[in-house]
């Protein structure tokens, strides 16, 4: 199951790695050559430096510094899972209840294929955001593992969530990718956890539901399609002796 991208969450971390390097917590961090390189770097965009420098800062401060919090995004920024979850799970240790942390981590889990352990994660940033962007990550990864159950009462608790336009999500169809609502994505997938329980009528509502949203979401218009295909071959009484027919096309990207 290929994983969607939010832009949202994406943008958040942007905007928080040039926060944190654009204020100074001390005169004195100010004033350290190793923040300066950090602070140009991040100006221009160059992560590896960023990193480099504040790799320099962290060893040179000792534990705890804040700017450890900067390196667990900006490892997420270049895609470095395994140092970003390091960073993330170390300060995790200092601040607990700190959510972009848990972000951070349970993310990093989820690429390192891990997905029960970042279902951990996601079950406590749920808990406590109700974000539809956590609601859609923790229903992706219980799906991925196949825990129906849980995957659609995350979907029945989705349902009651405040969704704005401004909330979207890309998916990839093949080589080219797409961009729908929110709320569609979390209908599609509920309509695949519905169709794996044997429950197709509803699927199709779900599938339904998700072009209502957004007529032109390509994944949830070929799983109606593939639904629809698979009721008009039960309409022929088995004239091939065919047992079954095709699942919905796809799952969710």
């Amino acid at each position: 199951m290929k994983k969607i991208i939010f832009a949202a969450l994406l943008g958040f971390l942007c905007s928080n790695v040039y926060a944190q390097g654009t204020k100074s917590p001390t005169a004195a961090a100010s004033n350290n050559p190793h923040i300066k390189v950090f602070k140009q770097a991040i100006m221009s965009g160059d992560i590896a430096t960023g990193i480099t420098a504040l790799s320099y800062y962290v060893t040179d401060q000792g534990s705890n510094s804040v700017y450890e919090d900067t390196l667990a995004m900006l490892y997420m920024q270049q895609g470095s899972y395994m140092q970003c979850y390091y960073w993330a799970d170390k300060r995790l240790k200092v601040k607990p209840d700190d959510l972009v942390l848990l972000e951070l981590k349970g993310i990093s889990l989820d690429k390192l294929n891990q997905p029960k352990e970042a279902i951990t994660i996601f079950e406590k940033l749920y808990t406590k955001t109700q974000s539809p962007y956590h609601a859609y990550t923790l229903m992706e990864l219980q799906y991925s593992i196949k825990r129906l159950a849980e995957c659609l009462a995350t979907a029945t608790s989705a349902e009651k969530l405040v969704f704005k336009p401004e909330y979207t999500m890309t998916y990839n169809v093949g080589e080219q990718m797409g961009r729908t609502y929110l709320q569609a994505g979390i209908f599609n997938i509920h309509g695949l956890t519905l169709y794996d329980l044997d429950k197709k009528a509803e699927a199709k509502l779900y599938f339904e539901k998700a072009l209502a949203v957004d007529s032109n979401f390509v994944l949830a218009r070929q799983n109606l399609d593939a639904i629809k295909s698979i009721e008009s071959g039960a309409n022929n009484v088995n004239e091939n002796n065919n047992s079954g027919g095709a699942s919905p096309a796809n799952k969710q990207d």
